[in-house]
């Protein structure tokens, strides 16, 4: 095939049906598959004619008229097809339609759209966070004697060149020998056109696809979850389908951007485990295990809807298939009952626990730099005493609680022989010697001490002993019984290595870990030093490997958050190396309709933090005002405790209706503000697993994010880097339509956003 022809009523279709917008649906994928020359004929949807020309293809609606403009691609000429893969060719065809609409209607264009002065070229940029541009360049005006004649002037667009090489537009001349094959076939596609129009039925074909039930769009995007199983089923693209129909063999990975229904697919994807069990008569017994309490609420609020057979309210005891949610301390709580009473857990919520972690291991750290630090200093490296000395408080104690979770009490098992044989984290404490480590172990004692003393146990020692119980023969006979058919965990990120080593043990079997489990590594806070094949290889010890999908189209944010936060995490280049960047092959999947909802993301500069936090409020209410949504729709979110203090008093003072998120992912309480028409404030730590139709994101500026109090050290800087970058992407990935980021003036903006910028995926408003 030489080229495509698109007539302007099935452009409408193709930017307005969300099955075109992404190569994850079948209906984009066939399109893909006809334009290619891989197959003949297609079963499009009624709304779109299909025309077979002489060397290419149109397609039209049944009323188009002589009135009509036309966008054709010239796929030999333009090599559209070589130079980038399907998915991305589907995105530039979609944003070629969309300017071409803007081009015939006066629209205003954006800054990856431009027409070249006294010239009749356009160019496109449909790549704006690529360092190396790919563009596309138009011609507005071809065959322009002939068109004349023809009484067409204006009404034909021709791309006729696109890839990453540079040219000079107003000297380059469009090659016409397709484009004139297609001109002069116009009056064919009238003619499909119009016999199409007088029989007024439905349309017969067979084609590579079966479409006609997914022909009438349904809105994903803005659409709530609160939909049965089938109603999903026939909104997801064939990737999740897929997922959510593979039979478990072994251990299976969903990974991708937020936004892309990881949780969403890990739930149907557990309910079609057991519905199938049920059609067969069979049994299964599934554990779907949460980070944190919030989430295992919410996830249980979905499934009375999402799970109409109820088996996640069925007793394992009483019924063969069943469906349990719960928390990983919840879980392991079940094989210490006899050990471990209720009042000795710190807290079940596995975010609760380390929130009351750190605290506990702050009140070690002081203490042990007045009692025992200064006998120990002599000793200790210069790299370990300027980060002891220098750093602020709070974010030693969070590189401590590091430190103490993963390698002392994980990988060394609170043994200082082994922990002083183990290498240093990557993104940790600046430790140099076996003196380092034993004044870190100093701190330790006093932290487990502090416990003591309450007689309390964080969810290291309860996910350690559980292993230490499961990794028994008593269990092992009896994990055939008592175990799991199939173990499902949602943000598997969120763990760290020692929660990660005891899911395996929950699996009926010793020899197959049947786990199903979605990953997000630019989310992750539970430790720093993973990398997906960490988590592959201790989640699936000792077996063949696992099965990978990756989850491309995002559902929640519009592309231009999209590309925002693609930039944030590629801002981070240095500090992510270990995992592949999640939003690198991502496409939005919003319709036009959708865009239009959409603004281009801004970083607006106050005087001063007072002036600030007042403009957050005011920006939150402009923003509610113009998309027409309720107040707990919009989210105005802090990256610094002092700045969401500052927003709370604030709120307070003027009476400003607001709801404070007190834990990560608790739905319930946006649920209320929306209600109640209220405000969410939250800080970035506690806004993952939620979404909105606006994010005001505060405190954005130098100094800030990351933090730079008195930081001296580059371990400390790595770590603070890392956790900011990640905050700032939950942040800005929690926003549907729009994202506004504030910061103070005399700061500047942070460096996190300086790429986002200069490259005008993030306007600067002064």
């Amino acid at each position: 095939m030489k080229y495509v022809v698109f007539e302007e009523g099935a452009i409408d279709e193709f930017v307005s049906n969300r099955f075109f917008q992404s190569i994850e649906f079948d209906l984009a994928q066939a399109f893909m598959e006809l334009v290619s020359g891989g197959v003949s004929k297609v079963n499009f949807p009624p709304e779109i004619i299909t025309v077979p020309l002489d060397g290419g293809v149109a397609f039209t609606r049944a009323n188009a008229t002589r009135k009509s403009h036309f966008f054709v691609i010239d796929l030999e000429q333009s090599r559209i097809l070589e130079k980038i893969d399907e998915g991305e060719t589907i995105f530039v065809i979609q944003k070629c339609l969309r300017f071409a609409k803007k081009l015939w209607q006066n629209m205003s264009l954006n800054y990856s759209e431009r027409v070249i002065p006294q010239s009749s070229k356009a160019i496109l940029f449909p790549f704006p966070y690529k360092p190396r541009p790919y563009r596309v360049v138009i011609e507005q005006s071809p065959w322009a004697e002939r068109l004349r004649k023809r009484e067409y002037t204006g009404k034909f667009m021709l791309i006729y060149k696109t890839g990453y090489d540079q040219g000079n537009a107003n000297a380059e001349v469009a090659g016409l020998t397709n484009f004139k094959k297609a001109f002069e076939q116009v009056d064919k596609i009238f003619a499909a056109s119009k016999a199409t129009e007088a029989a007024k039925g439905p349309r017969e074909g067979q084609g590579v696809v079966q479409v006609s039930e997914l022909g009438n769009e349904l809105p994903v995007n803005g659409t709530s979850i609160f939909q049965s199983f089938d109603d999903w089923m026939m909104l997801l693209t064939t990737v999740q389908q897929n997922f959510i129909n593979a039979e478990i063999s072994g251990a299976h990975r969903i990974e991708g951007a937020a936004g892309t229904g990881k949780t969403l697919c890990l739930m149907l994807k557990a309910i079609s485990l057991l519905r199938a069990s049920e059609e067969s008569n069979g049994s299964k017994h599934v554990v779907f295990v949460t980070h944190s309490e919030a989430t295992r609420r919410a996830i249980s609020e979905f499934l009375l809807v999402l799970d109409p057979d109820n088996f996640s309210d069925r007793d394992r005891l009483l019924e063969k298939n069943s469906l349990k949610v719960c928390t990983l301390s919840a879980l392991c709580a079940e094989q210490l009952a006899q050990h471990i009473s209720e009042s000795e857990f710190i807290d079940k919520d596995a975010l609760e626990s380390k929130e009351t972690q750190l605290l506990y291991v702050n009140e070690a750290f002081t203490e042990a730099m007045i009692e025992d630090y200064p006998s120990h200093e002599r000793f200790l490296s210069t790299e370990l005493k300027e980060f002891l000395t220098s750093n602020d408080y709070w974010s030693t104690t969070e590189m401590l609680q590091h430190e103490i979770s993963v390698m002392i009490k994980g990988r060394a098992s609170e043994d200082i022989d082994i922990y002083k044989k183990a290498p240093p984290l990557k993104y940790g404490l600046p430790i140099q010697g076996d003196p380092d480590k034993g004044f870190l172990f100093t701190v330790f004692r006093k932290y487990q001490e502090k416990l003591g003393a309450v007689s309390q146990f964080d969810t290291d020692d309860v996910v350690l002993t559980a292993i230490g119980q499961l990794d028994t023969p008593v269990w092992r006979r009896r994990r055939a019984k008592d175990g799991y058919d199939a173990v499902f965990i949602d943000e598997t990120h969120l763990f760290n290595i020692n929660e990660l080593h005891i899911f395996h043990y929950f699996t009926k079997s010793d020899t197959s870990f049947p786990i199903v489990y979605s990953v997000d590594r630019a989310q992750a806070v539970g430790d720093h030093g993973w990398t997906n094949q960490d988590i592959s290889e201790t989640l699936v010890a000792g077996t063949d490997g696992e099965n990978n999908i990756k989850l491309q189209t995002v559902f929640r944010s519009a592309p231009q958050i999209v590309d925002l936060a693609f930039s944030i995490v590629s801002s981070g280049a240095t500090l992510f190396t270990n995992f592949d960047n999640p939003l690198e092959a991502t496409r939005s999947s919003f319709t036009e309709n959708d865009e239009r909802k959409a603004t281009q993301p801004s970083y607006i500069s106050f005087p001063n933090d007072q002036a600030m936090v007042e403009g957050a409020f005011e920006r939150a209410e402009l923003m509610q005002a113009e998309m027409q949504c309720r107040k707990g729709n919009v989210l105005i979110v802090a990256f610094d405790k002092d700045v969401l203090e500052c927003l709370e008093k604030f709120a307070t003072e003027r009476n400003k209706p607001h709801c404070v998120l007190k834990k990560r992912g608790d739905v319930e309480a946006v649920s209320a503000a929306e209600a109640s028409g209220q405000f969410v404030i939250g800080h970035a730590d506690f806004v993952g697993g939620l979404e909105f139709h606006g994010v005001v994101g505060v405190g954005v500026d130098k100094g800030r994010l990351p933090p730079s109090k008195a930081l001296g050290n580059d371990s400390s800087k790595h770590f603070l880097s890392y956790a900011s970058h990640n905050r700032l992407y939950v942040a800005v990935s929690r926003a549907r339509y729009r994202v506004e980021l504030l910061g103070d003036q005399s700061r500047g903006p942070s460096e996190l956003v300086q790429p986002a910028i200069e490259s005008q995926l993030l306007l600067h408003q002064r």
